[in-house]
């Protein structure tokens, strides 16, 4: 007998798998976490390649060593003290490199770093379709501060001369974006948030949410807090009580997919985390707002927050509710700043990326 029930349909499985990767900014690079997705992108469970070195999957001819050229730290500069605000170096970059999938065969991938004190989060986008073709240099272009291309394994090029030669290529254009200056940003990873998030019935209610378990130490510039503060606290807690519905049903989204996904929404910027501290009412709490990159990995949620503005709390209509519409515009009409999503997903072969960007 016929069901009447209508088949469940599958979603197809993206045609560019994508996936986050954070790994230590030392030597030794070792990965921390991965999202889900590296199963599509690289054929490895998660677990296959925690501890394991970034360098080791490297499938292209110059010195794998150039990688961690790119992270550099200036030896006089503490790590937990690094001022994300400084504009004479990057703290996000693009390039493409060929790595070693589980079967052995090299894949090319499109990666987009962000530098978050002792940690560095990765977006990888994989385009197995592609035939191999090894690289024998590693070039990459930075996404804020000096927003200028570099040769990481021949230094000896220079800037000027890079784009000299590249402004006689047919069809070139210089970047239209200028970055004065890059966001603070912090990485912060969660558990698995298995909560209902329901209605909010007033300003002492919180959904209690997933803990964090992992936030590099920049925590500190975008909220009034640290690590030892955060450590194990829910994260739900830090958010600005109109937006913990709408956070909620981002982290739904997330459960459903391997894609990396972006949103933006609002922290409180002083969080009650101690008892005897100072308290601040949340009319008086003012709110950072952020922009979230975010995707599932197989015990949480992996989440990069970039500061974009400090705003007053919203204002109550006479009933007690929150004037307020949880839609926050990225750049305020600031075309200097490109989007953590414009950073990731704009298409190199239909933006104004340089020739040598395109696959």
């Amino acid at each position: 007998m016929r069901s009447n029930e209508e088949p469940v349909a599958h979603a197809a499985p993206p045609r560019r798998p994508t996936y986050i990767a954070i790994h230590t900014r030392d030597d030794a690079a070792k990965f921390l976490y991965l999202s889900s997705g590296v199963r599509q992108g690289m054929g490895f469970e998660p677990s296959q390649l925690v501890s394991r070195c970034v360098l080791d999957f490297a499938a292209d001819t110059y010195d794998v060593h150039d990688y961690l050229k790119i992270y550099k730290r200036d030896s006089s500069q503490c790590p937990m003290d690094e001022d994300e605000n400084d504009d004479s170096d990057s703290n996000a970059c693009m390039w493409y490199v060929n790595i070693k999938s589980a079967n052995g065969t090299p894949v090319l991938h499109r990666m987009i770093s962000f530098k978050c004190d002792s940690s560095v989060l990765v977006v990888c986008i994989a385009y197995p379709d592609l035939p191999f073709k090894a690289k024998n240099a590693l070039e990459v272009q930075l996404l804020d501060g000096p927003m200028e291309r570099r040769n990481i394994t021949h230094p000896e090029k220079t800037q000027i001369q890079r784009e000299r030669r590249l402004a006689l290529q047919p069809g070139y254009r210089a970047s239209r974006y200028t970055m004065r200056n890059s966001q603070p940003k912090a990485v912060f990873m969660l558990e698995n948030p298995k909560v209902v998030c329901g209605e909010i019935f007033g300003p002492e209610y919180r959904v209690n949410g997933p803990h964090i378990v992992f936030v590099t130490g920049s925590v500190s510039h975008l909220i009034d807090a640290d690590i030892s503060d955060v450590m194990q606290y829910p994260f739900l807690k830090l958010v600005a009580l109109e937006d913990i519905a709408h956070v909620c049903k981002f982290f739904e989204r997330m459960a459903e997919t391997t894609d990396v996904l972006f949103e933006n929404f609002a922290l409180i910027k002083h969080p009650h985390i101690i008892e005897g501290d100072i308290f601040v009412c949340d009319e008086e709490n003012p709110r950072v707002v952020v922009e979230c990159l975010g995707a599932a990995v197989d015990d949480g949620v992996a989440i990069l927050l970039r500061r974009l503005r400090e705003v007053p709390a919203p204002k109550r209509d006479n009933l007690g509710n929150y004037i307020h519409t949880s839609i926050y515009p990225t750049n305020d009409g600031d075309d200097s700043a490109p989007s953590l999503f414009n950073m990731v997903s704009s298409d190199p072969e239909t933006t104004d990326a340089p020739g040598w960007f395109k696959v």
